[in-house]
């Protein structure tokens, strides 16, 4: 049999609950609330920012990108990397260990891929930040 005491707990927990969900808006994934409403003004938009020596090859607005791109990356080695819709991967590098095209498919603000034979690496960046590489104070 339940006591007052138990009654009482059960009901500040349970509004505990609806109150977090309630304040948090029941979103917690900002990269995915930015995908969903990727055309709705003032929502983040994603980046593929393409690095080879530390020099900008191209950007790319993932969220608005509709059809499949395919960006040729010379240099001691040779890679393809694909832009499709919301994501971007090395599909293929004549690299030694082609560790690249292992990584597979990003698609999240803060993943990269990296070819380290050919000194290529693949940035998600969200639209606040995809000109920053970085701050110190």
């Amino acid at each position: 049999m339940l006591k007052k005491g138990d009654v009482i707990l059960v009901l500040l927990i349970v509004f505990g609950i609806c109150l977090s969900v309630i304040i948090g808006g029941g979103n917690n994934s900002d990269s995915l609330a930015s995908w969903n409403n990727a055309g709705n003004p003032g929502k983040e938009e994603v980046y593929a920012i393409i690095k080879q020596d530390d020099e900008v090859i191209k950007s790319i607005n993932l969220t608005k990108l509709k059809k499949r791109e395919v960006i040729k990356v010379s240099g001691q080695y040779d890679e393809f990397i694909v832009a499709d819709q919301k994501k971007i991967c090395f599909m293929s590098a004549d690299c030694p260990d082609r560790l690249c095209v292992k990584t597979g498919w990003i698609d999240k603000p803060g993943q990269i891929a990296v070819c380290l034979p050919n000194r290529t690496l693949i940035k998600i960046v969200g639209n606040n930040d995809k000109s920053l590489d970085g701050a110190a104070r």
